[in-house]
């Protein structure tokens, strides 16, 4: 098969070109109408399927209680924001929930993930928070302080396949060996809500931790005599961050200085999006949560006394969002969404249209309006 535009995202770049896939991988890259093709997207934007690797939930479901069904509704629904990857994200919950959770994904993922976008993998984004208030939404009670035990078993319980775990690292006080032990296995380390000073960040970055969870939000912020670990996320070159690019969570001043500060290579945007995507604006109990959370018209969550709570935002949003409000330009912007979280994971044949890659392929209009996805070279039916 081969399908062609006069806009494909290639080496960072739009140009006209054709993609020939066979079965589920880019074979060839050609001249634009060098060949008959398939399809002819005209000016359509086509793209690397977008990844998003931070996200709880959609249609009143959520990752933390994942049922199968529900995991093969959602992932049938990815494709409609131009999803082809996820990382299912937990946060803070009842153990024992956690753990039934994290089996549902692991098994899924080993013998069910053929319909829609692919989970691949789990962030455990919670239990491994902060005491203070950086904590944000996350519930207190069910904070679990990280061993190598305490990997070992979130990770059998997923059957292998977590590949992206926050800590906050002031509760480690000072013994950095779980971070090393993460990116022994191979998993990505990400600093969040946490109150930790600029300096044991660095210690932490040192030991491999390697990005920042929704970066300004729920963690401490810049200031001139104290970095904190917003000065961290723009410091250090070498670490990824996260952001959710919704203009609700970040100023989209703010947003425009961190994606400066990580360039093209390192900057993440995110959803955090909860069970209560696919809702309109209204007061709702959160199945996240059980508790009361508004939407509000920005399509971003808060709890009752106005603490912020992830969102019902779709990921084609908050890329059209980072582009034309937030100033960010568009290579930063695309690469933040596709090629970037597949790196920070290790995943080498994802977030490209090249050769040898997966043929994962989203095609947007001009506002980033979904208009076709290909998972591994299918077309998929969208709502």
């Amino acid at each position: 098969m081969i399908i062609q535009s006069k806009n494909v995202y290639f080496e960072e770049k739009f140009q006209p070109l054709q993609v020939e896939i066979k079965k589920d991988v880019i074979t060839n890259i050609y001249q634009y109408n060098q060949f008959k093709v398939d399809k002819d997207y005209g000016d359509l934007l086509v793209l690397p399927g977008l990844c998003d690797s931070h996200v709880h939930g959609y249609g009143d479901g959520s990752v933390f209680d994942a049922t199968k069904p529900w995991l093969k509704k959602w992932c049938k629904y990815l494709p409609n924001e131009g999803i082809t990857s996820v990382v299912a994200g937990i946060s803070c919950h009842p153990l024992d929930k956690l753990m039934d959770a994290m089996k549902n994904i692991g098994d899924y993922m080993d013998n069910d993930n053929k319909v829609g976008a692919h989970i691949i993998g789990v962030y455990e984004e919670g239990p491994f928070i902060c005491s203070g208030k950086e904590r944000g939404a996350q519930a207190l009670e069910y904070q679990i302080i990280p061993t190598k035990k305490t990997i070992d078993e979130f990770n059998k319980a997923c059957n292998g396949h977590m590949i992206y775990v926050m800590i906050a690292p002031e509760m480690l006080n000072g013994n950095y060996e779980v971070i090393d032990y993460c990116r022994k296995l191979g998993m990505a380390v990400s600093l969040g809500h946490t109150g930790a000073s600029f300096e044991v960040c660095e210690e932490a970055i040192k030991h491999g931790a390697n990005s920042f969870t929704h970066t300004y939000n729920g963690m401490k912020g810049l200031h001139h005599r104290e970095p904190g670990v917003v000065g961290a996320a723009m410091y250090f070159d070498n670490c990824y961050a996260e952001l959710i690019a919704d203009g609700g969570h970040v100023n989209k001043v703010a947003a425009n200085i961190l994606a400066k500060c990580k360039g093209k290579d390192h900057l993440i945007i995110v959803t955090d999006s909860l069970s209560l995507k696919g809702r309109t604006a209204g007061v709702y109990k959160a199945d996240d949560f059980g508790r009361n959370l508004t939407i509000g018209k920005d399509g971003i969550c808060r709890m009752d006394n106005g603490t912020l709570c992830g969102s019902v935002r779709k990921l084609n949003q908050n890329l059209a969002y980072a582009i034309k409000e937030e100033g960010i330009d568009y290579v930063t912007a695309i690469n933040a969404v596709t090629i970037n979280p597949m790196r920070l994971f290790g995943i080498n044949n994802k977030g490209l249209i090249k050769t040898g890659y997966k043929a994962d392929i989203a095609v947007f209009d001009k506002d980033y309006e979904v208009k076709a996805v290909y998972v591994d070279g299918k077309l998929q039916k969208l709502a």
